[in-house]
């Protein structure tokens, strides 16, 4: 049985953080949670808030295969609307004026 190296991602309340794991193929994105999850119980909670999950930027399904080198990316919900902090940020921030 041969084994492959993978890393789970996940944004954190102050910052994100990754961990490594070597498992016993074969490993799916919901193994790979399982065994995260085991090792630093943050990642549960990261779970709990989640929008989806990734692999190297991609939405896949749990029973997703991985391969040896794959990044499993934890996505939260987002904060608020990017639209609407745009313009209340704009609305704080005073415009700039060129001089002609």
């Amino acid at each position: 049985m041969s084994e492959i190296r993978i890393s789970v991602a996940w944004a954190g309340v102050a910052a994100g953080d990754e961990i490594a794991l070597t498992l016993a193929e074969p490993v799916t994105v919901q193994s790979a949670l399982d065994a995260a999850c085991v090792q630093v119980p943050a990642v549960a909670d990261s779970l709990a808030g989640m929008s989806a999950i990734g692999v190297w930027g991609k939405v896949r399904a749990p029973d997703y295969l991985l391969r040896d080198g794959d990044r499993v990316e934890i996505y939260r919900a987002l904060r608020a609307n990017p639209k609407d902090a745009r313009r209340a940020n704009a609305q704080r921030t005073p415009r700039k004026t060129r001089k002609m």
